[in-house]
């Protein structure tokens, strides 16, 4: 029998594992970050419809923590 050589893919920097590791809280900070941004760019929305989405989105990005942890399981 002749010997074989598996190849494997792998991406350079390793992108899909380090974003597997990445703790949930920050993945949600970054995307709720990039949602304040996308809302004041956002030319479409009055600027009354964009004041009050821009306050719902801040306070989801600012209690982001205070959720996960309430979330979290506790460990006995």
């Amino acid at each position: 029998m002749q010997s074989a050589k598996k190849l494997v893919v792998v991406d350079e920097f390793d992108w899909e594992y380090k974003r597997l590791q990445r703790p949930t809280a920050a993945v949600a900070k970054a995307n709720d970050s990039l949602g304040l941004s996308n809302t004041l760019r956002n030319s479409s929305l009055a600027d009354d419809s964009k004041v009050r989405q821009y306050v719902e989105e801040l306070h989801r990005y600012l209690n982001v923590n205070k959720s996960a942890k309430q979330t979290s399981p506790a460990i006995n």
